[in-house]
């Protein structure tokens, strides 16, 4: 089983650029890579992204998947102080979250990894550290090289360890 600790992070205020995609399903998690990795290339090219992490304050890239009812809402912003009247705010709040650590490789497939390995493995044996119903899932790229990456998948979770 992947190696996962559970950490406390405080609230993150960001900002950031919203995508519908469809929601995810066994038959098209390829397919939601793939427009991930789109949305983050279209507002990085645009200089939207590179805009907002100028004014970062902790030089992390921050994505944010969350199900609604008909679509998987996929945010990706940073924790700045730039200004641009195209973004959204979005609040990622304090508490516990379940996290995985991966290197070395394409931030998106480590990423994809690492969700598939959390509800494969991980959350297979222990169900009580995830809620599917209103849960979010958080990636981060800690070192601001997305071809080859030091990242964290954040999963909120209620358990204390």
């Amino acid at each position: 089983m992947m190696e996962y600790q559970i950490k406390y992070f405080d609230e993150i205020h960001l900002k950031g650029y919203v995508a519908k995609l469809p929601l995810p399903t066994m038959s098209n998690t390829a397919e939601i890579s793939k427009l991930k990795s789109e949305h983050f290339t279209n507002i990085s090219k645009n200089g939207s992204f590179p805009n907002l992490m100028q004014g970062s304050s902790d030089q992390i890239g921050y994505a944010f998947s969350m199900p609604t009812k008909d679509h998987l809402e996929y945010f990706a912003g940073a924790n700045t102080i730039s200004q641009d009247n195209k973004s959204v705010e979005k609040v990622i709040p304090a508490g516990n979250f379940v996290v995985l650590k991966g290197q070395g490789q394409s931030s998106r497939k480590l990423f994809d990894k690492m969700i598939q390995q959390f509800f494969s493995e991980i959350w297979n044996n222990r169900r009580e550290l995830y809620k599917i119903d209103g849960g979010f899932i958080v990636e981060t790229l800690l070192n601001g090289n997305p071809t080859d990456s030091i990242v964290e998948l954040r999963i909120p979770t209620t358990v204390e360890k």
